[in-house]
């Protein structure tokens, strides 16, 4: 039985990668930050990391975002012109971070003076900032990113409207008569998601087509087009 469930796995995760590898190779980017992540808004994926260490996030897997905060203390002395480290203290954000920093915030935020008869010391924090991305995912459900304020806000209004979705979803089931569910109405916005999911199930339909000799390059493209317009 275990060797079964084993195999099962590396088919899922065989398959699971070769998604992400088409979805990178198919998404056409509506928005970028250099270096740091970009995104297709049509096809509802972000790709998140530098070139060729980059992680694939489909839009509606996205459930949750926090900021957690690094803070190390620094002290230096005038006499040695050595540093000693104290302990590291980590803490969430609550809220919305107002003038966030970019990555890591090094200098004297916070400082303090000791003077004695021989020495005069200064300690000064450090602070770290990472993003840390929850996800519906079947292999990795928590990603761990470091903090770039664009990119938070990016994620923020996907999560946003992520959760709207949900709740007008969750409206209309209230709401509608439970013998007749086939009549609910869906509003546009969720109309317009399943239509992009759709999509993109089409285009890797398309791209196995491809791979197997089915499809040429030219017909491939020509598929590919029609189903992006």
């Amino acid at each position: 039985m275990g060797i079964f469930d084993s195999a099962g796995m590396k088919e899922a995760k065989r398959q699971y990668k070769g998604e992400m590898k088409l979805l990178a190779e198919i998404m056409k980017p509506t928005g970028k930050i250099f270096m740091c992540a970009k995104w297709d808004d049509n096809l509802r994926v972000i790709s998140i990391g530098s070139m060729g260490m980059s992680t694939i996030v489909k839009y509606d897997t996205i459930k949750d975002i926090q900021i957690y905060e690094s803070v190390q203390e620094i002290t230096s002395t005038k006499s040695s012109g050595r540093e000693k480290r104290k302990g590291v203290m980590t803490r969430a954000a609550v809220g919305t971070l107002l003038l966030p920093g970019a990555g890591t915030l090094a200098g004297a935020l916070t400082a303090k003076k000791q003077s004695s008869i021989e020495t005069e010391a200064v300690t000064s924090q450090q602070v770290t900032r990472t993003i840390v991305l929850t996800r519906d995912d079947p292999f990795k459900t928590v990603l761990t990113i470091p903090y770039h304020p664009e990119l938070e806000v990016k994620l923020r209004s996907i999560l946003a409207e992520n959760l709207a979705q949900t709740e007008a979803v969750e409206q209309i089931a209230e709401t509608s008569p439970i013998e007749q569910p086939q009549m609910v109405e869906q509003p546009p916005q969720v109309e317009q998601i399943a239509s992009n999911i759709s999509v993109a199930d089409e285009l890797i339909k398309l791209k196995e087509l491809l791979d197997a000799g089915v499809l040429t390059e030219e017909e491939f493209v020509a598929q590919k087009q029609r189903l992006l317009r």
